[in-house]
Formats: structure tokens, C-alpha cells, sequence
């Protein structure tokens, strides 16, 4: 009883801020950073490397574990959305003081028109990494074309995708059958888009061993993105 009054007292997003300090293993989130993957560390890096980004967008802050790494792997601005009140609660506690991360409460595609709509340097690369795909309500073409018809150098990493003639990775799927794989990307994907997959195979990669596609425009990072070593390009889209 005194757990249910509390809730309804407090509300999610203070419960969750709750939970930062009374489950402090939870800060691990979901195995680590990135999963728990190493090679995905890696291509993060080394996008970073090629592509230079001055900005880093997140959808889908959960338990901010990789907001952290994001902001302290490349020593850039991260601006995070997370769709669940109480999820949310948890990242607002993680970064009170970190001036690096800002998180947001709310839709990821209302949250990407504002971050990205009208920039005030239009040209700047920026990487965006989309996770904001748990409910069936799933953003992904929305959020891709909003990002893509403001920015041209943007360079964008989608989790738990299927990667091609690799099962060893795991992707999402969802009610009906229908799932993050390459016949979705090709429905979502604007003709000038490129796709890249990991090139590590999955029995070397670590963690979860979640897929991942990286996407940028071909007259944009694209051509970039080619000289990657830990990245494969696929042009069958």
C-alpha cells in the first residue's frame, strides 16, 4: 500500500531519479555501452575519426549508459530524447551535473525537428544514433527522413538491425512478423541514402552481439564512409 502511494505521489519521471541513487547497478543498462559490444565501440570511433561530427543526437536515452560513453568517447555536445517517463528520471539523475548530455523527455520525431530543423550551420556533420524503437509505434522512417531532408552530413547508426548474410547478429522484431531488416531498409531509406554494415563478424563481435546499420547520404559522409575499415558498404538499396 505504501509503495502505491508513494508512486502516485511522486510520479514517474522523480521515481526514476529515485531509482538512480537506490539501484545503482542498473547504470550498467543493458550489458554496457553499445550492448556490451566491443566492435561497435570501435566503428563508433572511427566514424568519428572520418567523419568529424560536431554534434551528437540520441533517441532513446534508457539508462544513459551509452549517452555516457557517446559524450565521453568523443568529447562532443550529446542532446538525448527518451520516450519513457521513468527511463528518463534515471538519465536526468546520471547527467544533473554533466553540462556535456542533454536529455529530453518525449516523441523522438518532434524532439529531431527541433534539434535538426533549422540549424544555424546546416553544413556541420552530425551523428545521430537511433534506439528510441522498443513500442510498436515505430518511429524509424519518420525519424530518418527528418534527419536526412535537414542535413546532409549526418551520419546515422541504427540499433538492432539485421545485418545481411550474418545471423549470428540478433535484431528487433515485432507483432505480425515484421522486423528491422533490409527489405524495412529498403522501404525507408531515400534513394540518395547509403547503407554500411558491420564488418566484424558476429562470432568475434562481444556483448549482445545486436546488429547495427550505419546510413549516410550518398552525396554527403557517404563517399567518407567508404575508406571505414570496420564498416562494409551495401549498395543492393
Amino acid at each position: 500500500m505504501l509503495r502505491y502511494l508513494l508512486k502516485s505521489l511522486m510520479g514517474p519521471e522523480k521515481l526514476g531519479m529515485l531509482d538512480y541513487y537506490r539501484f545503482p547497478h542498473w547504470r550498467a543498462g543493458f550489458r554496457g555501452p553499445f550492448n556490451g559490444q566491443e566492435f561497435r565501440k570501435r566503428i563508433f570511433l572511427e566514424i568519428l575519426s572520418l567523419a568529424r561530427p560536431t554534434e551528437i543526437i540520441e533517441t532513446g536515452t534508457y539508462k544513459g549508459t551509452t549517452t555516457e560513453y557517446l559524450a565521453q568517447g568523443s568529447g562532443l555536445p550529446v542532446h538525448s530524447v527518451e520516450l519513457d517517463p521513468r527511463h528518463f528520471g534515471f538519465a536526468r539523475a546520471r547527467f544533473l551535473w554533466n553540462r556535456q548530455v542533454r536529455c529530453d523527455c518525449g516523441d523522438s520525431r518532434p524532439f529531431l525537428r527541433r534539434k535538426l530543423g533549422t540549424p544555424v550551420h546546416p553544413d556541420k556533420p552530425v551523428f545521430v544514433y537511433l534506439d528510441a524503437h522498443w513500442n510498436d509505434d515505430l518511429p524509424l522512417k519518420e525519424e530518418i527522413e527528418i534527419i536526412f531532408s535537414d542535413r546532409k552530413n549526418a551520419v546515422v547508426m541504427i540499433d538492432d538491425f539485421q545485418v545481411p548474410n550474418d545471423k549470428g547478429y540478433v535484431h528487433d522484431w515485432y507483432e505480425g512478423g515484421f522486423g528491422l531488416t533490409l527489405e524495412y531498409l529498403k522501404r525507408i531509406c531515400p534513394g540518395h541514402v547509403q547503407a554500411f554494415f558491420p564488418a566484424c563478424p558476429s562470432d568475434q563481435e562481444t556483448g549482445h552481439k545486436a546488429g547495427c546499420v550505419v546510413l549516410a547520404a550518398r552525396d554527403g559522409l557517404g563517399p567518407v564512409l567508404a575508406g571505414a575499415k570496420t564498416l562494409r558498404p551495401w549498395d543492393a538499396l
